[in-house]
């Protein structure tokens, strides 16, 4: 017995509102409940909200099998009639940095044959994905065992690849791919000062991110800086925007750092600072990312509008790659369904949460007249801290 989602099939993740004593867990290893103790069998809508899309339309059911083939049922889902234009892999979770954001653990990475698979399926597809993404945040996708042969299975296909990493041993990396202007660079760094970025980001990492410029340059390849914001260089932003001038970046893109890994929230830049960082990113006319716009309810957000897939390391579906440490983002395991069914359950679990989001974004206490769309979203998902 346990609890089914009937919006999105989950079968494994839910939250009890009603503050009654009840206790469940249900494991994905196994079709049956861990421990049930629940006194309202008999009325199981109360109070139980699915923490994978928000819904409460929520069944308690004896589970035989994780069974989701209702989840493919020939409507508008199931077609190719899509809006996703780009696909995120976290190719890795390795880091050879040492930043004092993000902790370092186990080590993994997304099975090669998975993304083979998923790139094969995507040139049989009438509108194929024709943007993708390697990497996020703390993790480095040039450390995956097979990056050559990764970036090489796009080599005969019109697409774009915006690879995600740092400076510090990138010429080293990058010195083994096969090099073409299908690829693009951005790089992490976070302050125009070495010794306050290296304090920052690790030893190393300011002068060989500046050789890394220098190498990619001279190669006609385009590469990018993602300045991570806190209350440690939110005022640094103008001397960013002359270092990425001198240094000919492509686009240089504030964003902000959030309350997760090793960062608590008296890092993160609180509203007078995010304020004056705004006005900044006004002033000299930079990419806006989602993290500096308002919290509302209709927010342009590439997630909102279904336009994003993100597979995190362990091959899992989820939500946001921003989100990625939130267990409660998973949407699925993707080994064993095909494309056009990841974006099926992709699509059903964003027209979930965007349902439940018109009803619960009234009720939510906003944390700081700063907070943005994505402050609603890792409270959604289970970020306890005030952001």
């Amino acid at each position: 017995m346990g609890w089914r989602c009937n919006n999105c099939g989950n079968a494994e993740f839910f939250t009890e509102i009603n503050k009654v004593e009840t206790a469940i867990t249900q494991d994905k290893a196994s079709t049956k409940a861990i421990k049930l103790v629940n006194k309202y069998a008999e009325n199981p809508l109360l109070g139980v909200t699915c923490n994978i899309c928000q819904s409460s339309n929520i069944k308690w059911i004896d589970i035989q099998s994780h069974d989701y083939s209702h989840l493919f049922q020939q409507d508008s889902y199931v077609t190719e009639n899509h809006e996703i234009n780009t696909m995120v892999f976290e190719l890795t979770n390795k880091c050879d940095i040492d930043d004092i954001y993000y902790s370092t653990g186990d080590e993994k990475e997304l099975a090669y044959t998975l993304v083979k698979r998923i790139v094969d399926e995507n040139l049989k597809m009438k509108r194929p994905i024709r943007n993708f993404e390697f990497g996020w945040d703390k993790n480095n996708p040039l450390l995956h065992s097979q990056i050559k042969q990764i970036i090489g299975l796009f080599d005969n296909f019109e697409c774009g690849i915006n690879i995600l990493t740092n400076g510090k041993n990138f010429i080293k990396y990058a010195e083994n791919l096969n090099l073409t202007n299908k690829l693009t660079f951005t790089f992490f760094l976070d302050h125009s000062d070495k010794d306050e970025n290296d304090r920052i980001m690790g030893e190393g990492v300011f002068l060989n991110t500046l050789k890394a410029f220098d190498y990619l340059k001279r190669k006609n390849i385009k590469y990018n800086i993602y300045m991570r914001l806190s209350k440690l260089n939110y005022n640094n932003i103008g001397d960013m925007h002359e270092l990425a001038k001198i240094n000919d970046v492509n686009t240089f893109i504030p964003i902000e750092i959030y309350p997760l890994g090793k960062v608590e929230e008296d890092l993160c830049m609180d509203d007078d600072m995010k304020s004056k960082a705004l006005r900044k990113i006004n002033e000299l006319g930079l990419n806006k990312s989602i993290h500096f716009s308002p919290a509302l309810l209709n927010v342009d957000c590439t997630y909102n509008r279904s336009q994003r897939l993100f597979l995190d390391v362990y091959g899992n579906l989820s939500f946001c790659h921003f989100l990625r440490s939130l267990p409660n983002s998973r949407i699925s395991d993707t080994s064993n369904l095909s494309l056009l069914e990841i974006i099926q359950r992709n699509n059903k679990a964003r027209s979930g949460f965007l349902r439940n989001k018109e009803r619960l974004f009234g009720k939510w206490e906003k944390p700081r007249e700063t907070a943005s769309p994505c402050s609603y979203c890792l409270h959604a998902f289970g970020l306890n801290k005030r952001w």
